[in-house]
């Protein structure tokens, strides 16, 4: 009598691989996603730290660069921030939930600094309104949807002003739609303005 595995017992045993599959998958995916958020809240940690000793040192918070190679609205950290003294090693920090293949080639987090966006002599009203929201500067990434935004615009002074956008929040899934912040007025980006 020849000795071995049925049809029936090796379809068994398929079927188990794929439930055990079918269940690891999705937990995987998710530590990934919660990895990046973690890497991504340690870089802001790190780039507080830059601004607040830059602040120290001039003064003032670095102003944001406006446009990128093929991006014209991009916003990011200036070379000033890493040189002549370097408070944090680069600028050029990439969030890891942005790819070049979807936004070429704007990798960054994104910087607002909005005393170097709005003149003040005829833009203070807008400047007010970012400062009340988030201080002088915000950085945000994308966050797991690999978008910014969705934002919100209130008109101050005839200029529509980016007020709001969702927060991450990992209670939603690990695919939330907001974005993860962090600005000179909070390190969790929580406000009454925003929306999770």
């Amino acid at each position: 009598m020849k000795k071995g595995f049925t049809l029936i017992e090796l379809l068994i045993v398929v079927a188990i691989i794929a439930i055990l599959a079918a269940i690891a998958i999705p937990n995987f995916l998710a530590a990934q996603v919660r990895a990046k958020v973690s890497r991504v809240k340690g870089e802001m940690a790190s780039l507080n730290t830059a601004m607040e000793s830059y602040f120290v040192d001039n003064n003032a918070y670095p102003g944001c660069v406006v446009g990128y190679p093929g991006v014209a609205a991009a916003m990011y950290i200036p070379d000033s921030i890493s040189t002549p003294i370097s408070y944090i090693s680069s600028n050029a920090i990439n969030d890891p939930f942005r790819s070049a293949a979807a936004q070429p080639p704007y990798t960054r987090y994104r910087y607002l600094h909005p005393r170097s966006l709005y003149d003040p002599a005829t833009q203070q009203s807008v400047i007010d309104t970012y400062e009340s929201i988030y201080g002088q500067w915000r950085i945000s990434s994308s966050g797991p949807d690999r978008t910014a935004g969705p934002f919100s615009y209130i008109m101050v002074g005839g200029s529509a002003v980016w007020n709001t956008m969702p927060l991450y929040d990992p209670t939603n899934g690990t695919v939330s739609d907001g974005d993860i912040i962090r600005s000179q007025m909070s390190a969790d980006g929580q406000y009454p303005f925003l929306v999770k």
